[in-house]
């Protein structure tokens, strides 16, 4: 194979991962439709390395896990509109409720 075949093969990858994700995320969306403030769900069952969170069913964005599970683990905030992080915090649950402040949303206890 040469180089242009080498992009065009490695072009559809990305096409074919990118559709993938959405799929993924609009079934985790559609379970946390009707769901009443915060609210997090794996984007993909086995793992919860990443999490979509929702207020009030509405997306806000996504937590990611930086590096290994344990007690020094990293989570990441980041935005949906803008893909921008907001941060990085000790849990999943923290940078939720970091996302959800940066949108503007109060958190009920």
């Amino acid at each position: 194979m040469d180089d242009n075949e080498l992009e065009v093969l490695r072009q559809a990858e990305r096409i074919v991962w990118a559709a993938s994700w959405r799929l993924q995320e609009q079934s985790v969306l559609e379970q946390l439709a009707d769901s009443r403030g915060l609210a997090c769900a794996r984007l993909e069952p086995r793992s919860d390395v990443i999490q979509l969170v929702t207020y009030d069913g509405a997306h806000l964005g996504h937590v990611r896990r930086e590096g290994p599970p344990g007690p020094d683990e990293r989570w990441v905030a980041v935005l949906r509109q803008s893909a921008r992080q907001v941060g990085t915090y000790g849990s999943a649950e923290s940078a939720a409720a970091a996302l959800a402040r940066a949108c503007g949303k109060m958190i009920r206890p």
